[in-house]
Formats: structure tokens, sequence, C-alpha cells
């Protein structure tokens, strides 16, 4: 590995520790009194936009790492799974947590919270194999189990 690559896999594992950071605050917090309290829910839901930022931030430095410039969000996904760094389930979650990122950012057509809330409920495993797979690829020891 190259002092290039070597940089960019230390900031793949960076981008990779504040993830999960992200992912272990909504776990400790998600529960169905979001639904009920403002505050959880705006904080719950910016803290799954910026967890998404991270792993479009993650798939943009991989892309980097595999010497192809970085695209948009859903392109640098297709990538990975092409790639075999991410499996086609979680390249098929990870955009469906971007579309919802940017649901939640934007507010498109209002937010429906019930809805908002089985979409993040279903979709943090999917973060977790994510950071899994892109942690194993890179071949780091810590994997979140």
């Amino acid at each position: 590995m190259d002092t290039r690559d070597t940089r960019i896999r230390e900031r793949i594992l960076q981008k990779a520790e504040e993830l999960i950071d992200r992912i272990e605050f909504i776990e400790r917090h998600f529960s169905d009194a979001m639904l009920d309290d403002r505050i959880l829910r705006k904080a719950l839901y910016k803290e799954f936009q910026e967890a998404v930022e991270v792993i479009t931030d993650i798939c943009a430095l991989s892309r980097r790492m595999l010497r192809s410039s970085a695209e948009d969000d859903y392109t640098n996904i297709d990538y990975l799974v092409d790639a075999k760094v991410l499996k086609p389930e979680t390249g098929r979650d990870m955009k469906s947590a971007n579309g919802l990122q940017n649901r939640l950012v934007h507010e498109y057509d209002g937010i429906n919270d019930h809805t908002a809330y089985a979409a993040m409920q279903r979709l943090m495993p999917s973060m977790q194999k994510f950071i899994g797979e892109v942690l194993a690829w890179v071949g780091a020891d810590r994997i979140i189990s």
C-alpha cells in the first residue's frame, strides 16, 4: 500500500469511527417515544442525516482508493457493489438511507414521522453491515458485531 492509499485508509478509518459513534447514539435513543417527543425526533433525524453523510464520504474515499474518481452518491455506491466492497443488499439499503436523508433534510412533501421511524428502524442494521463490510475491505481490526 503506497502513501496515498495509507492516507485514504486512515481517513476511512476516522470516518468509520464517526459512523460507529452515530449508529451507537441512534440505537441508544431510538424508541417509540421519538414519535411523541419532537426534540428527540429532531435529534435522531439529525444524527441519521449526519450518519448518511459519513457513509457517502466513506463511499467517495473508497472509490478514490480503488483509483476511480468519486461521482454522485448513488453511482459511488453502485461502484462499490460492482467492486465487491459492498454486498448488493447493503448497497441497495445505503441508497434507501440516502433517499431518506434527502427527505429529512429537504422535507419533500412533509415528513410522515411513522414512515421515517419505520425506515430508520429497517435501515440501522444495514448501516452496521455497511461499516462492517468497509472495515473488512480495508483490513481493519474493529468490526461492529
